[in-house]
């Protein structure tokens, strides 16, 4: 029961109400009510009373009255309810201005009312409101509980935590960086990008409570998780749908006890880390990509991306296994906060993946670089690096697709480590040739009796014409680099344009031939076959 619900009381209201201090602060729980005329009964409260008093023994010094208004703020007492007439006609400016200063809401009646029959009254609504709250919340741990045996993670937890109670749901590490939420982004927005001040002010825990509170604008509820005698971090309701209550409150107790077993199973020991790959992977989900929840999760993650923005994707070759995406993401990600370079990363598909922020007037390929070069004698030996162009965070999904094309294609294109999608002009042309009959039959037209040749003869006429054709119809530095003599290298260009109908030194045959060789890389990647 709130004070505002207190007051609603017929007895109350038709007593003539009047609010006289602390008006802003009638969403305050009451948790008892009690009569009392005596001066100093301060010391018989524990916190969230609602004080029924004709004030006929509180004397009439200043002095007193400030001392008396003072006390009942400083036990927790939720209101203080004067009837005028027997001992005040009105309430004197003191206690008034002593209960604004203290926050304490000050109420008067007009007219005498029973007290007996408001106690009585007030003590049955409230053990049956305490009644369906325990209800409420024991129906939300039994709900929380079926979810995590059934494999729920985190993030569904936090949901069904925000669906019940009707608020938003946070959780935070011991750093105050929120790991999730629950409850749309745009909820919670504003909140999330400044968590840090949020949660800093005012969440004094309360040693005798398991549930704090925090009476501020917007008022907040929370809990501290406690892991093998450790505090892990803190969950957090907020007040910004429905006015909090008992029911919130005994649900947040039994929900940190419920996610501390969850924490205890080491299902996710690493769970920071494990948020920025929960993050990293909406990039890829079918339902849609909100740019906006992308920062607002990244922020609560402690990692500001409102600038221009770069995938990178970072792996081994194409088709080389034996690599941990989990260990590699970590060594990618501490290499990332040691070079103070704001990223969040995770894994897609073996990959590491990486979302950064643009670094105006720097070496890109030097910093990627220093980044990687870490990398070569951890999780991911001698990786290559796939670096899409410029975007804004609404384009990161295609900016994902274009790291990856750049990983997969670039290596063919040169020996460099790290390949931009910038550079991949040829291929960038046909990749969307690729999702379709059109590329594969225009390979298959300009080269199928040297793929045909090859297969039957065990020979490596392909590999010779792209040898040539790469190095500019020189057949000494053709010869150089397939390490055969130049009689061989005579002798196979030769065969090839015997089997191909044409000279190799034709100005359009070479750029057909070399068109189909690219094509044939890129579709033979794409189903992981070797060229």
């Amino acid at each position: 029961m709130q004070i505002k619900d207190l007051l609603e009381l017929d007895l109350l209201a038709e007593a003539g109400i009047e609010i006289v201090a602390g008006s802003d602060h009638l969403n305050r729980e009451v948790r008892w009510v009690h009569t009392g005329e005596i001066a100093d009964i301060a010391q018989y409260l524990s916190g969230g009373e609602a004080l029924l008093t004709a004030a006929t023994g509180l004397g009439r010094q200043p002095e007193q009255l400030r001392r008396y208004v003072r006390e009942l703020a400083a036990a927790g007492a939720a209101c203080v309810i004067i009837e005028l007439g027997r001992g005040f006609r009105n309430v004197p400016d003191e206690m008034v201005a002593e209960a604004e200063s203290r926050d304490l809401v000050l109420v008067t009646l007009e007219h005498e009312v029973p007290f007996a029959a408001v106690t009585r009254k007030a003590h049955t609504e409230l053990i049956s409101s305490a009644h369906s709250a325990l209800e409420k919340a024991i129906a939300i741990d039994d709900a929380l509980n079926v979810l995590i045996l059934e494999g729920g993670s985190l993030s569904a937890m936090m949901e069904l935590l925000a669906e019940r109670l009707d608020n938003p749901v946070i959780l935070e590490d011991g750093a105050r960086r929120v790991l999730d939420y629950g409850r749309s982004a745009s909820s919670v927005t504003p909140l999330l990008r400044n968590w840090q001040a949020h949660s800093r002010q005012g969440h004094t825990r309360n040693p005798e409570a398991m549930v704090s509170e925090v009476d501020a604008s917007p008022r907040c509820m929370w809990s501290t998780i406690t892991v093998k005698g450790e505090e892990w971090g803190r969950l957090h309701v907020i007040e910004l749908d429905t006015p909090l209550d008992d029911a919130a409150r005994l649900a947040l107790g039994r929900a940190v006890a419920s996610i501390a077993l969850y924490l205890m199973a080491e299902r996710d020991a690493a769970l920071s880390d494990a948020a920025e790959h929960s993050l990293v992977r909406t990039l890829t989900r079918a339902d849609g990509f909100s740019g906006q929840e992308f920062l607002t999760r990244a922020g609560g993650l402690g990692v500001d991306l409102d600038e221009e923005l770069f995938m990178i994707v970072v792996g081994p070759p194409e088709g080389t296994a034996g690599t941990d995406p989990e260990a590699g993401a970590g060594e990618l990600r501490r290499a990332l906060r040691a070079a103070r370079w704001p990223a969040v990363v995770g894994s897609v598909d073996g990959l590491l993946t990486a979302v950064v922020t643009s670094r105006p007037n720097a070496d890109l390929a030097r910093m990627i670089e220093e980044v990687v070069g870490g990398l070569a004698g951890g999780s991911y030996a001698d990786p290559f690096v796939g670096v899409s162009r410029p975007c804004t965070v609404a384009q990161l999904p295609q900016a994902q697709s274009e790291a990856r094309t750049a990983h997969r294609l670039g290596p063919s294109s040169s020996k460099a480590r790290i390949h931009f999608y910038d550079g991949l002009v040829l291929y960038r042309l046909l990749s969307p040739l690729g999702t379709g009959p059109t590329l594969a039959n225009f390979v298959e037209d300009e080269l199928k009796p040297l793929i045909e040749h090859d297969e039957r003869h065990n020979s490596e006429l392909l590999q010779t014409l792209d040898a040539y054709l790469r190095s500019n119809g020189n057949k000494i530095v053709t010869a150089r680099s397939l390490q055969l003599q130049r009689r061989s290298v005579y002798y196979r260009l030769d065969r090839i344009e015997e089997l191909l109908g044409g000279s190799v030194d034709d100005p359009e045959l070479r750029v057909r031939l070399y068109v189909a060789l690219r094509g044939r890389e890129m579709l033979m990647a794409q189903t992981g076959s070797q060229a």
